[in-house]
């Protein structure tokens, strides 16, 4: 099922988030625009940070879904320079998973699955991975989703945290797919 992109698109603007990290001013140009509203997930906030563009959502059935975009290391690298690209990344989301812990952002967790995730466009594909997590906080426990693509010479994150029960009935999960035909579709 395809997600309804409203195709108004916002400035990368600072709108109040709330963040234990500093905005920061633009250090690059990000090359295609984020949807004000993907399915029924709206835009809250955007802002640099650290070395990234984060963009937040919020909508019915989503505890979080964060966009992040951020240079790619190399210019023009080919399909194999970027799948290794995003494998590194990959395994480095698996490596930090246990700061979570430690840092207290959840109780617990366990590694549900990681896995090619490629997104359908029109006439070609965006080739893209995902890792799955469950968690619990506070005894409520929610599965939780890195994805990671290349797109456009930038490294596109998507974070998608749902509540556990139902997950995988919950419409939020084409949210992500969305985001990626958006910003593959997108350009300035």
């Amino acid at each position: 099922m395809l997600c309804n992109v409203r195709w108004q698109y916002v400035v990368p603007v600072f709108i109040g988030v709330a963040t234990s990290l500093d905005a920061q001013s633009a250090p690059f140009t990000v090359p295609f625009q984020a949807p004000l509203a993907v399915g029924s997930a709206k835009l809250k906030d955007s802002a640099f940070v650290g070395n990234a563009m984060a963009y937040r959502y919020h909508g019915k059935g989503i505890n979080g879904l964060d966009e992040y975009v951020w240079p790619l290391e190399i210019a023009s690298a080919d399909s194999v320079q970027l799948d290794s690209l995003l494998l590194m990344q990959v395994n480095s989301f698996k490596e930090t998973l246990p700061l979570g812990v430690e840092r207290g952002w959840y109780d617990n967790f366990q590694m549900a699955f990681d896995a090619p995730h490629p997104v359908a466009l029109a006439r070609d594909s965006v080739r893209g991975y995902v890792v799955a997590f469950v968690f619990s906080r506070g005894r409520q426990p929610f599965a939780s989703f890195f994805y990671i693509y290349a797109i456009h010479g930038m490294y596109l994150k998507i974070r998608l945290t749902v509540p556990a029960k139902d997950w995988n009935a919950n419409k939020a999960l084409d949210l992500p797919a969305a985001l990626v035909r958006a910003a593959a579709d997108s350009s300035r």
